[in-house]
């Protein structure tokens, strides 16, 4: 089903393993970040993420590279039959962090390897998924962003958005034994 826990431990896994994050508790090089569907309130959320997230959970050391996943959104389908369905975006980001003395060459060649990062990561999250007949990305609905700088001003990076969609008629089905 990829419920919310789910969807986060797929990035977190995924963090753990790419060799440019190497993500571990020891040394943070992942975050999950709560995202308002709500504009202004959403606008809020990305500016706390990047004056937070980013210095505190950034640990220095074989790599520069982030990983911050970004909650997902749901909006419910109904064909008008017998199909319900849950269809949901999600976003990462990709973000490098620039050693001092940066110049714009440093910005354009970590753009390219954040974009490939999560090109990356993007392809292993459709490999994983790809056994289960009830979890489906839509490819069609990738897309990508530049991000920085945001932080102290040394992070760069790429945005990727998605949707997903999986059954809801389930979830959707009145059940009397839960209400008193």
């Amino acid at each position: 089903m990829l419920r919310h826990s789910e969807y986060v431990a797929v990035f977190r896994e995924l963090a753990t393993r790419h060799q440019k994050i190497q993500h571990t508790p020891q040394v943070a090089r992942f975050a999950r970040v709560v995202v308002s569907i709500d504009p202004f309130q959403k606008m809020v959320d990305l500016a706390e993420m990047t004056s937070t997230q980013l210095g505190r959970n950034y640990q220095e050391g074989a790599t520069s590279q982030m990983l911050v996943v970004e909650s997902c959104h749901t909006q419910y389908l109904d064909n008008g039959g017998d199909h319900k369905q849950r269809r949901r975006s999600g976003a990462f980001y990709v973000f490098e962090k620039l050693p001092k003395g940066f110049t714009q060459d440093h910005i354009e060649t970590a753009i390219d390897a954040t974009e490939q990062t999560g090109e990356q990561i993007l392809a292993a999250v459709l490999h994983q998924l790809s056994g289960q007949v009830k979890v489906r990305i839509d490819e069609k609905s990738i897309s990508s962003d530049t991000i920085g700088p945001v932080g102290d001003g040394t992070w760069y990076g790429t945005r990727f958005d998605f949707d997903f969609t999986n059954p809801a008629g389930a979830a959707l089905v009145y059940n009397s034994a839960v209400f008193s």
